[in-house]
């Protein structure tokens, strides 16, 4: 993918002092562009949070109700979810099963299930339980992964690539309208966010090559 201009929140979350990035560049309208990346939320945003998240992180899954609420108040924001296990092979496991339930219109429940289970997702078995308690016709799922495989698999490169290229060092990894946000927030702290970024001009329109 191209590089781009990226803004980052360089200075500490509590003061929202947005500022141009040093690091390597990336396009934000690059990332909205996946096709393969679910999505929340409005059909036709003017701020769009994507986040980089894993199932057993405790940081997401402490994001994911600041996200719902988020996403209720505000008809105007939308979130496209990046599956990027980095917690090992039962992580990886679920973040294929959530992708695989995309394909029944069944990725937000399964998403929501993993992020709002109570104990950690400690094995293969654990992850399958939730994920049918979360209603998905768990045959077709199977047959997903299999039919789907090669998709899924250039989702999660894709994702990891990504985030590599936006220098996160963990999840939840935030990039909203172009500015990169490393960590989880609270709902004021979203909140006041998405305020100054509305209020901050625009991005520049990336230029052809």
């Amino acid at each position: 993918m191209p590089f781009r201009r990226v803004l980052v929140l360089a200075a500490a979350v509590a003061s929202f002092a947005l500022a141009p990035a040093s690091a390597a560049e990336y396009g934000f309208k690059d990332l909205l562009r996946d096709p393969g990346a679910p999505r929340a939320g409005a059909a036709d945003p003017d701020v769009t949070i994507v986040m980089y998240a894993d199932y057993n992180c405790g940081y997401c899954k402490r994001m994911e109700p600041v996200l719902t609420k988020a996403l209720k108040a505000d008809p105007r924001l939308a979130v496209v979810h990046k599956e990027w296990p980095i917690f090992g092979d039962v992580s990886e496991h679920a973040a294929r099963v959530a992708l695989a339930a995309n394909y029944q219109g069944r990725y937000d429940a399964v998403h929501r299930a993993f992020m709002l289970s109570p104990a950690r997702l400690s094995d293969k078995d654990m992850v399958d339980d939730v994920a049918k308690r979360a209603g998905v016709d768990w045959n077709r799922l199977v047959s997903d992964l299999k039919v789907h495989g090669r998709d899924i698999d250039a989702i999660l490169a894709r994702n990891a690539r990504e985030a590599a290229l936006l220098s996160f060092q963990g999840t939840p990894g935030l990039m909203i309208n172009g500015y990169l946000i490393p960590g989880a927030l609270s709902d004021e702290a979203l909140k006041e966010i998405v305020q100054k970024v509305r209020a901050t001009r625009p991005l520049p329109a990336p230029r052809s090559r």
